[in-house]
């Protein structure tokens, strides 16, 4: 035929791919659920149209039968292929679609007072809710002005020399840097130029499975700005190998009062789980065999 145009490249590969090499009559009419060889068809059986509409992939006994359909006999009808094709587009999409989603969430665990309250850090949980591993991620905070990158440093600190000492090397009074956690750059996620906390799995070369999480500390507050029982509202950016890029708001209430002794209870000597009636009791307990928790030098 002078007039027969090939079909574009990219055209037949979309064609193969909905597809999935399946003829779509055998699949519906025979039940035949294989890869097959064959063709790729004109459904108006003019060669000349090759939009991706007017194709379907069948085989060659398919092909053969619906080209040579005559015109009195109830043989093969463009629509009816048309919906076997649409069907099987359907089918083979959700039969494939589900296995590799790839999704987190984002949350503030709790506040770490330091310095005896004086500052205050948060630790996020990022948490793995789809299916797929989550590879190289990396969670990004939009920074608000009084708010740091950096992480206030605890009381205790460790020494460089406990690290060398069989090295025959004299660190001391040297204090080793944090290796993994937020670092402040620029970047346009959230508006140009704006600053931004960033924290790169790729330095751990870490992936993320299926259901489970990875604690984050980072970011340094001024209690003195934030005034307790208020609401702490950050926006968030995550992005992975695979993923589209994840945006939303993580927010969680500034504790009030002795609620920051839950934050971290076993650094008063108390039970990890203790709820706040139960510290309130203790508290008030005036026994001299029920010591009070020691939270004076903090509050």
């Amino acid at each position: 035929m002078a007039n027969r145009k090939r079909i574009p490249s990219e055209t037949q590969k979309q064609v193969l791919l909905k597809s999935r090499r399946r003829c779509c009559l055998c699949f519906w009419l025979n039940g035949i659920d294989d890869v097959v060889k064959g063709q790729i068809a004109h459904l108006d059986q003019d060669s000349s149209n090759s939009s991706f509409e007017n194709l379907a992939f069948l085989c060659f006994e398919h092909h053969d039968e619906y080209d040579s359909r005559p015109n009195v006999s109830k043989g093969l009808q463009q629509p009816e292929v048309t919906q076997w094709r649409d069907e099987l587009y359907k089918e083979m999409e959700y039969r494939f679609r589900s296995v590799r989603e790839r999704k987190v969430e984002v949350s503030i665990v709790r506040f770490e007072p330091v310095e005896h309250r004086k500052t205050f850090r948060l630790v996020f949980r990022l948490k793995n809710v789809g299916q797929a591993t989550i590879v190289n991620a990396t969670l990004s905070i939009r920074l608000p002005q009084n708010v740091t990158a950096n992480s206030p440093r605890k009381q205790t600190r460790r020494k460089s020399s406990d690290s060398f000492i069989n090295m025959g090397l004299d660190l001391s009074g040297f204090e080793m840097q944090e290796i993994f956690g937020f670092h402040e750059c620029t970047e346009d996620f959230f508006e140009p130029g704006g600053r931004v906390a960033t924290y790169d799995m790729h330095a751990i070369n870490q992936g993320l499975l299926p259901d489970h999480s990875l604690e984050i500390t980072g970011l340094g507050f001024r209690s003195d700005e934030f005034q307790d029982g208020t609401d702490l509202c950050l926006e968030y950016r995550v992005d992975a190998n695979d993923m589209d890029p994840q945006r939303g708001t993580v927010s969680r209430q500034i504790p009030t009062g002795l609620e920051w002794v839950l934050q971290d209870p076993e650094k008063y000597g108390l039970p990890r789980n203790i709820t706040l009636e139960e510290l309130e009791a203790k508290i008030d307990e005036s026994a001299d065999d029920q010591p009070r928790p020691n939270i004076e030098e903090d509050f």
